[in-house]
């Protein structure tokens, strides 16, 4: 019987997800992919006590929440007829050295973002000189998991279904600025120093995946940020 009543079941979870609007479908993303990591990005925000380097703990719950959430979420989206291709995703010896290429312009324009305001304010400097992001002794496995696993995931849908989604129904810029923001909201525990970085960084991914529809580069310029940011603590 239960074999029997199985795929029938089945086929009517996928006809009401299908069903779905695309505003359902868009909350339903981002609520899943980043609600958690915002609302603590925010508490942190707001208090310091609860704000800890990441340690090898950190690591692992990012990559065991990742993966199962990049499982359930990929899923559902094929069922709404998303695929990988939808999102640009094409690995290749080219789009990799273009990734290292935006790495560099990112970089500089952080630095150029950060030298200004530290020249604006000495609090910049102040605090960008006490803030420590990572723990000492990271494992470097977990390090090298986290570089792989966390570029794919955000970029894949902070810029790959965020912008995908928005910039036909809402505009290029709409599109453009909603990433950002919630890039910007579950960074929110880095303090004003991360602010500085991930303004101009999250500008640069966004408007270049907005014109060129190529995400490869940006999880290869996402994952060098990471494993050299992760290894000042390994």
């Amino acid at each position: 019987m239960w074999a029997q009543c199985a795929p029938a079941g089945w086929g009517t979870v996928k006809q009401y997800i299908r069903a779905l609007s695309p505003r359902l479908e868009f909350a339903i993303v981002i609520v899943c992919a980043f609600g958690l990591f915002i609302a603590g990005s925010i508490l942190e925000a707001f208090d310091a006590s609860a704000r800890a380097p990441i340690s090898n703990e950190d690591l692992w719950s990012i990559v065991v929440y990742e993966l199962f959430v990049a499982v359930l979420l990929l899923s559902f989206l094929r069922i709404r007829q998303w695929t990988l291709q939808s999102f640009g995703v094409a690995p290749g010896l080219r789009e990799t050295l273009v990734g290292v290429g935006l790495a560099i312009v990112a970089y500089l324009a952080y630095v150029v973002v950060f030298l200004i305001s530290a020249e604006l304010s000495p609090y910049v400097a102040q605090v960008a000189a006490n803030q420590t992001f990572v723990a000492p002794g990271l494992s470097v496995a977990l390090v090298l998991a986290v570089s792989i696993i966390n570029p794919v995931f955000e970029e894949l849908f902070v810029c790959g279904y965020i912008v995908t989604a928005l910039r036909e129904r809402r505009g290029f810029w709409t599109a453009v600025n909603v990433s950002i923001a919630i890039r910007l909201l579950y960074h929110l525990y880095q303090g004003p120093i991360g602010v500085l970085n991930i303004i101009p960084v999250g500008f640069i991914f966004a408007y270049w995946y907005g014109r060129t529809a190529r995400l490869w580069p940006l999880i290869v310029a996402h994952a060098i940020f990471d494993l050299l940011g992760l290894s000042a603590g390994g």
